[in-house]
């Protein structure tokens, strides 16, 4: 399976999980693509099986970046993506934004995964990689 990530990370905490999480992606024999929002253009984003998108919480909001990111998005209609965030507080509406986004784009959301930071710079919450190790097996068995 090709597997595109596309993330934005304001302080390296989001950069950090999509590293991990293209290693394991790739552990388990799939091609994985990485890149920032802020390097590669909407439309220049590769064909992929599946798409992750991860976006950090900034002031309880999805940033501005990533919002025009995914609406200057050309995708197919039925392709199905994850997403992934990096928040202070679990209750952020990150996630629902940008599935809000891709909806209206006719791509299917087939899971999504929140990460704890302890603070505006991080640290990570101590277990974010087993919670990424799960957020792959799930994705994986679609």
């Amino acid at each position: 399976m090709k597997v595109c990530i596309a993330y934005e990370s304001k302080y390296g905490n989001g950069k950090k999980c999509v590293e991990y999480l293209q290693n394991i992606i790739k552990a388990k024999g799939h091609d994985v693509d990485i890149f920032s929002i802020r390097n590669i253009k909407p439309d220049l984003l590769p064909e992929a099986d599946f798409y992750i998108f991860s976006s950090p919480t900034h002031i309880g909001s999805l940033p501005w970046k990533m919002r025009r990111f995914l609406k200057k998005l050309n995708a197919k209609e039925g392709t199905k993506y994850a997403l992934m965030t990096t928040c202070i507080n679990l209750d952020t509406k990150v996630i629902q934004k940008m599935e809000e986004i891709l909806g209206k784009k006719g791509m299917i959301k087939i899971s999504e995964i929140k990460i704890k930071v302890r603070g505006m710079k991080g640290p990570l919450e101590e277990e974010y990689e087993e919670k990424i190790e799960k957020f792959v097996e799930e994705i994986l068995s679609y």
